[in-house]
């Protein structure tokens, strides 16, 4: 038998916004929101699912991202840098050898220049789309972030089809197209546990609560059903899911530490 030994969500940057800009219909209040990477030790080997922000922005987010940074108050700590915490868990970045990209947005595309060794894993559609998204989206994708992006090794996962991806019920890859042509969530199980990450198919819990997008969803009908999907997951008493940028969610399911799992 394999299974997950231990998995944690890493110390995250922030990016501060208005409600209106997780929620269609929100209002002014501010939303500080994480900006995760998970790492999950598997028997057969590391995943790391999104990897934040650049290395390069740590300690000074201005200095890469310029106005975007200082428009969503980004706080971004040198401790914070993705390889220097995978190595603190006693690992090498080489030791990751499944990337899983929830999609190609900047805050989750910024480390992927540590991985080209691994296998990487996005959504239909994602990486094409990130090539030449809509105008008034392209401020979403970093051009860098891409160009190494292209040196690992993609598998694309069919759009409404869910990934086992170790064949033993443990991680699994979800289909959640709508924020982005191929947004992905992940689910992780140990113990008779279920952990579902959201990615970005749901900002906040109210996303899911009220099957509500938000403004800057590439296809809203398509967004709304995987809501739903989430919804339903949510429903069954083993499952808990986790909305990533969601404060609140970060605060009750780090509650014991980076580690969530094992």
């Amino acid at each position: 038998m394999t299974g997950i030994r231990r998995a944690w969500a890493l110390d995250a940057p922030t990016m501060t916004a208005d409600e209106s800009f997780v929620l269609t219909g929100g209002g002014s209040a501010p939303v500080v929101m994480p900006l995760p990477a998970f790492l999950v030790e598997h028997d057969l080997g590391l995943v790391l699912f999104d990897a934040g922000l650049a290395p390069e922005a740590a300690g000074d987010p201005s200095a890469v991202y310029g106005p975007l940074a200082e428009a969503f108050q980004a706080v971004f700590p040198e401790e914070f840098r993705l390889d220097r915490q995978i190595e603190d868990l006693g690992f090498r970045t080489e030791d990751v050898r499944h990337v899983v990209l929830s999609h190609a947005h900047f805050d989750h595309t910024g480390g992927l220049s540590h991985f080209p060794h691994a296998q990487g894993f996005a959504g239909a559609g994602e990486l094409r789309y990130a090539q030449q998204p809509a105008t008034h989206l392209a401020g979403f994708f970093r051009k860098q972030d891409l160009e190494a992006a292209a040196q690992i090794s993609w598998n694309e996962l069919p759009a409404g089809y869910d990934h086992d991806l170790f064949g033993d019920g443990s991680v699994t890859l979800l289909s959640l197209p709508g924020h982005t042509p191929g947004s992905l969530g992940l689910q992780l199980r140990q113990d008779g546990r279920t952990l579902v990450l959201s990615g970005d198919a749901a900002h906040v819990q109210r996303n899911i609560s009220q099957t509500t997008g938000i403004p800057v969803d590439v296809d809203s009908v398509r967004a709304l059903d995987s809501l739903r999907k989430l919804k339903l997951l949510a429903a069954r008493p083993d499952v808990t899911v986790w909305v990533n940028h969601d404060p609140d969610d970060w605060q009750t399911h780090r509650a014991g530490g980076k580690q969530i799992l094992g």
